[in-house]
Formats: structure tokens, C-alpha cells, sequence
């Protein structure tokens, strides 16, 4: 049996681990391949700077843990600059574990940088996202909010929340997203449109083409998309996260497909020959 031949039939559990070691080699120690910034990452990140500290930024957490390799990324970097530049983030989950995988996004950076909850930061727990609840926050925050945050503590007993009255007194309104319908679409029509609350939002690389029409229309302030959009705004502010080494193995993986690709087509090719010879 030829060479070409064993690799037609070689067992394709070969392929899979060669495949966990090719990713593996970026993630452990990152390659640093050139990623092209997009206007819509940057326009995302000068909606964040712009922001003045003490300013208050208010998270909808719109995704599940289904899309967390996309998500977690965005709402790391986002998070760890805010409280950077000192300022305020106030969390809500909007699908049912959206406060859940925010949560454990966000605690772990919070006590690294010394983030008090309840000055800081809070998270607010889910809320299942309504237009009566969007109309709801803009006449009465707290009440929208059953007056109390993720622990059941009452929002008038933390410093960030205290004289939060109504949705309109958020400096920025940030929806990560990846569900459909889009919360960050419903936010836009009861709230940003109607009150002019500043919208940026972060979605996954499969629901993009459905978010990028209200970027372009100039109706989200910024926009990241999927993977490649958090990657692209750790670059911009200079923040080493995880977006980075995971947009080296997904290049990896890429030309590891490509060249099995071409060595697939070269065995078929030279085999056919070998057998057409003989």
C-alpha cells in the first residue's frame, strides 16, 4: 500500500488529535498574527472612552452559555476598561442566563482590580426582557427591577443604584447579544429612539449580518462581532485577553483544514493513477 493510500485510510481520530494540538500550540503561548481592525470595533471603543469617570455604562447581558467562546470575551474587556477608566457598570441579564454567565465573567476581574459591589459595579439578575419592561425601566427603574439587585439586596441600599430613577439616566447602554429577537433591536425602539440613551452593541459572528444594518444606519453607536470583534478591541485598548490567543487558534485550525483539504485531494489523485497503472 502506497503512501497516498494509507493516508485515504487513515483513521480519522488521527485528525482530531492532531487538530487539539495545533490549537493548543497558539492558546499556550499566542502568535501575535496581524489582525485587521474594523470601523465598527473602533467605533465601539471610542463610544467606551468617551465616557467620563463616573460615569455610568448600563450591560444588557443578552446571551447564553452557548455562545460564551464569543461572548465572555467582549464582556471581559469591556468590563475590565470600564473600570479602568473609572467607570460605573450596571449588569442585567436580559435571557434567562444572561446574569448567570455575566456574573462569572465579571466577579473574577472585579476582585482582581479591587471593584466594590454596590459602588463599582452590580448585577441586577435576570429580567426577562419585554417591551412593557423597557417602557417600565424608562417610568420607574426600580420597580422595573422588583427593587432589588442578583442577591436580593434593595437597590436603594447600594451607592451605584440609589438615585437611578429611570433607564434615561444611563450614560451608554451596552447589549451583548446573541439571541434572536434581538434585545438590543427592542432597546432600540423603545429606548434609544424615543429617548436618545446612546446604543453600542456585541453580538456573535453568526447574528452580525442581522445586527450591522443598525450600525451602519447610525443607530448603534458601535458594534463588535463575534470572536474577532473582541479580539479586535482588546487591541485597541492595549488589554491582553483571551480573544487574542483564541483568534491564533481558529487561524490555526484554518490552515490545518486547508492543508488536509489539499492532501485529501492529492491522495485521491495519485491513488487513482497508482490503480490505473497497475
Amino acid at each position: 500500500m502506497s503512501v497516498w493510500e494509507k493516508l485515504q485510510n487513515l483513521d480519522p481520530r488521527w485528525f482530531y488529535y492532531i487538530l487539539l494540538i495545533v490549537i493548543s500550540i497558539p492558546i499556550v503561548k499566542p502568535w501575535g498574527l496581524p489582525i485587521k481592525i474594523g470601523s465598527q470595533s473602533e467605533a465601539f471603543h471610542e463610544a467606551i472612552e468617551a465616557l467620563n469617570p463616573n460615569e455610568v455604562i448600563f450591560v444588557v447581558a443578552g446571551y447564553r452559555t452557548d455562545s460564551i467562546v464569543e461572548m465572555d470575551p467582549q464582556l471581559a474587556v469591556l468590563f475590565r476598561r470600564a473600570l479602568e477608566i473609572d467607570v460605573k457598570v450596571v449588569v442585567w441579564g436580559a435571557v434567562d442566563e444572561g446574569a448567570m454567565v455575566a456574573q462569572r465573567v465579571i466577579e473574577p476581574i472585579a476582585e482582581e482590580m479591587g471593584a466594590v459591589y454596590g459602588v463599582h459595579w452590580i448585577n441586577l439578575g435576570y429580567k426577562p426582557i419585554s417591551d412593557a419592561l423597557l417602557q417600565k425601566m424608562i417610568d420607574d427603574f426600580p420597580q422595573a427591577m422588583a427593587y432589588t439587585e442578583m442577591g436580593g439586596g434593595r437597590l436603594d441600599s447600594y451607592e451605584i443604584t440609589r438615585d437611578i430613577r429611570t433607564v434615561t439616566q444611563f450614560d451608554l447602554i451596552v447589549c451583548l447579544t446573541n439571541v434572536t429577537p434581538s434585545p438590543a433591536q427592542s432597546i432600540l425602539k423603545m429606548i434609544t429612539i424615543p429617548k436618545s440613551v446612546p446604543l453600542a452593541v456585541g453580538t456573535t459572528a453568526m447574528c452580525l449580518p442581522e445586527e450591522m444594518p443598525y450600525y451602519s444606519s447610525g443607530h448603534y453607536i458601535g458594534l463588535l462581532g463575534g470572536l474577532r470583534g473582541a479580539a479586535e478591541y482588546e487591541l485597541l485598548t492595549g488589554i491582553a485577553g483571551s480573544a487574542i490567543a483564541a483568534m491564533d487558534a481558529q487561524s490555526a485550525a484554518h490552515f490545518l483544514v486547508i492543508i488536509l483539504i489539499i492532501l485529501g485531494n492529492l491522495g485521491y489523485f495519485f491513488s487513482k493513477k497508482e490503480a490505473k497503472s497497475r
